[in-house]
């Protein structure tokens, strides 16, 4: 037991060290310390007011509150939020005060403006050109240590990173006509995949025209967007009237996103760029677009907040305790020979460190080249680009990280303790929980520990990562009865399951097929188990038994193991659709509330406890002896057997082993199989007993 928890707190300390070296993919790695990574450690609360009149009762989902909460979600930012009459208050990283700002305070509208190039801006500190003010070869000269000026004929431009020209044209002053938006450069991608570089774009004060009620956000060919009024709405007339007045800058808030394209009448269009970055950046702004309006809400204040320890310290716990939840689960399928528990924990514990090498895999794959960056060939999530997804995922994603989980397994595989079929699914599940436990801390860190997110990781991403596991762990198992057993053709086969599950989830439309690809690895789960159950601990008498020469009957509940199936399903949905309920109206669960999802999740226990319960298994009868859930018992060792309504009861040293439940046919098939090798009485059983000498046993007494 020592060992054990030595072996847990090492785990523990370790899971602080990974935050420092994993991320999802694609996602920004907070630089500083550890703490930085967890979320609560550097938090600001920032308070809006309504500017205006109070807007009337609103229904579920359609308050202030929620509102925001889908806007931020759009923006793939975690926060927060409190509702409090005609003031909002959001708690986020300070590293995301700015892009909140933006977010929030954008009302929801696009305005459409008519460019002056011929403004020239006055920061607070002018530059130096290299060139002639007046040239045409685009002289430049430092503004600061982060922007830049620049000059093409008569315009005048400042660049940088997108934090830095936001906050320009916040601090320098621009005269009551005129206005400053901030506005990426767009092109083709660059070789080192550097983000975009950001610019000043100096239009008119007044809008030209304002795409708000009935504006229609979409996709148009290639990486670009197509905004249209429905028909007889504000907005196609606003496009219509944009037209006409020669609008060449449309903006979303305090940011440009470019000239746009008037195709028709009621519509225009919106490019990205070129690549696959452009789809990125496109399917990033039609997400923003698409959220509904926001009233005017101005800040009226910012906070700097003490750390949260207890959020810190849940994002670091919760993980833990939903793998081991899991990993509980996964044991009771090993009750005949329960693995130590030392390498059960530390299998887990490996298994967690091998999101280091499988991320720092992804990572330099993904710089390599845009066409092995998955977050890039979704194209967006296009449905077109699935095949491509699907072959980038399974080799950049999949490969990664079940071969880092493979070699986790290492150990165990390698000890004397692994000697039955199971024992290799058992060890894959362990280190894909490991893993997926250090994969969540990330994920729960970023996420803010919010319902939905706990939810759909504990019920969809960690059954995935465990059922990956399991086709290359049982592959592990039967190589013991069969050394001919080729592991890494299951190995590539979890990376393509691994593969198409993150393809469909990247997928727009498609989420929903990776969860019954997810119900359909659960049946493939099931059936490996029943595989793997049929032998026990693996010896050269059992392998020398041909799988012809072995009688199988099944036993169980089916309707029962699938009705607990099916319940589970439901169950895991259920608690979902609560937990995205308390999501958006945190302020309104009742008693009735908490004690109804206290029962859903006591049910939930239930009808896994059925699964594990009443999953078909077969019975192997053979001349080497009984096998049944991984309990074999060689004829020596069985002294008789009774049977019973719904099972058999066989009597073995060390104690009886009961056969089934099962149905009448089922029981009398193994009845007639025993009596064929048992005989039906005394007599008759102690001349089986001679005859069926186990030959290692004979061969060790005569040594």
């Amino acid at each position: 037991m020592t060992a054990t928890l030595r072996v847990l707190f090492l785990l523990g300390a370790l899971m602080l060290a990974l935050l420092g070296c994993a991320s999802p993919p694609g996602s920004e790695r907070v630089p500083g310390v550890l703490a930085s990574a967890l979320a609560g450690s550097d938090d600001v609360e920032l308070t809006y007011e309504v500017d205006g009149m109070p807007r009337g009762p609103a229904g579920f989902g359609e308050d202030l509150r929620a509102l925001v909460l889908r806007r931020l979600g759009a923006g793939h930012i975690s926060a927060d939020v409190t509702e409090d009459e005609r003031r909002v208050r959001i708690v986020v990283d300070e590293s995301h005060a700015a892009r909140v700002d933006e977010l929030v305070t954008w009302t929801g509208t696009l305005l459409l403006y008519e460019a002056t190039p011929d403004v020239v801006l006055a920061p607070r500190h002018a530059p130096a050109f290299d060139g002639a003010p007046g040239s045409t070869g685009g002289g430049t000269g430092a503004v600061s240590s982060r922007l830049v000026a620049r000059q093409e004929g008569d315009e005048l431009w400042y660049e940088g990173s997108r934090a830095d020209v936001l906050g320009a044209i916040e601090a320098w002053p621009i005269d009551r006509d005129h206005r400053v938006l901030a506005e990426p450069i767009l092109g083709e991608p660059t070789p080192d995949r550097e983000p975009p570089r950001w610019r000043t774009r100096v239009v008119k004060a007044l809008p030209v025209a304002e795409l708000g009620d009935g504006a229609l956000v979409g996709w148009a060919d290639g990486p670009s967007l197509r905004v249209r009024g429905a028909e007889g709405s504000p907005a196609a007339s606003a496009i219509d009237d944009a037209k006409g007045r020669g609008a060449t800058v449309i903006a979303r808030g305090r940011v440009s996103l470019g000239p746009p394209t008037f195709v028709d009448p009621s519509a225009l269009h919106l490019a990205f760029g070129g690549g696959a970055e452009a789809y990125a950046r496109a399917q990033h702004e039609r997400q923003l677009l698409t959220t509904p309006r926001l009233p005017p809400l101005r800040r009226v204040g910012a906070v700097g907040l003490p750390p949260n320890r207890p959020l810190a310290i849940a994002c670091l716990v919760v993980p833990v305790l939903l793998s081991l939840a899991w990993l509980m689960f996964v044991r009771r399928f090993d009750r005949a020979h329960p693995e130590p528990m030392w390498l059960v924990a530390s299998t887990f514990l490996l298994g967690a460190l091998a999101v280091v090498p499988a991320g720092l895999a992804e990572a330099g794959l993904a710089r390599a080249s845009p066409w092995l960056d998955p977050s890039l060939v979704t194209f967006g999530g296009q449905p077109f680009a699935f095949p491509l997804a699907f072959v980038v995922f399974t080799v950049v994603v999949g490969l990664s990280e079940e071969g880092a989980k493979r070699l986790a397994a290492e150990l165990a595989v390698r000890r004397r303790e692994f000697d039955e079929p199971v024992d290799g699914i058992v060890y894959g599940i362990v280190a894909s929980l490991g893993f997926a436990a250090a994969e969540n801390i990330r994920y729960f860190a970023i996420g803010r520990l919010t319902a939905p997110l706990v939810i759909a990781r504990c019920f969809m991403s960690i059954p995935a990562h465990m059922f990956f596991g399991a086709l290359w762990g049982f592959a592990l198992g039967a190589k013991l009865v069969d050394p001919k057993t080729r592991t890494w053709g299951w190995l590539v086969l979890a990376a393509a399951c691994h593969g198409l599950f993150d393809a469909l989830l990247s997928t727009e439309g498609a989420s929903m097929l990776a969860v019954m690809l997810n119900v359909g690895l659960a049946s493939a789960f099931v059936l490996l188990i029943r595989h793997a159950l049929r032998h026990g601990v693996v010896t050269s008498a059992m392998r020398a038994i041909r799988p012809e020469d072995r009688a199988l009957v099944r036993v169980g509940r089916p309707a029962l193991f699938w009705t607990s199936a099916a319940l589970l399903h439901v169950l895991a949905f259920g608690i979902f659709v609560l937990g995205a309920y308390w999501q958006l109206s945190r302020h309104r669960p009742s008693v009735t509330f908490v004690a109804g999802s206290s029962v859903m999740l006591a049910l939930l226990g239930v009808a896994a406890l059925g699964v594990s319960t009443t999953v078909p298994l077969d019975v192997a009868i053979d001349d080497y002896g009984v096998t049944f859930a991984g309990a074999a018992r060689p004829w020596r060792k069985i002294r008789g057997f009774s049977v019973h309504r719904d099972r058999v009861e066989l009597d073995c040293e060390g104690g009886p082993i009961l056969l089934g439940p099962a149905p009448p046919p089922a029981i009398e098939a193994i009845a007639g199989e025993l009596r064929k090798r048992l005989g039906g009485d005394g007599a008759e059983r102690l001349l089986t007993l001679e005859s069926r000498r186990d030959p290692e046993d004979v061969a060790g007494k005569a040594s």
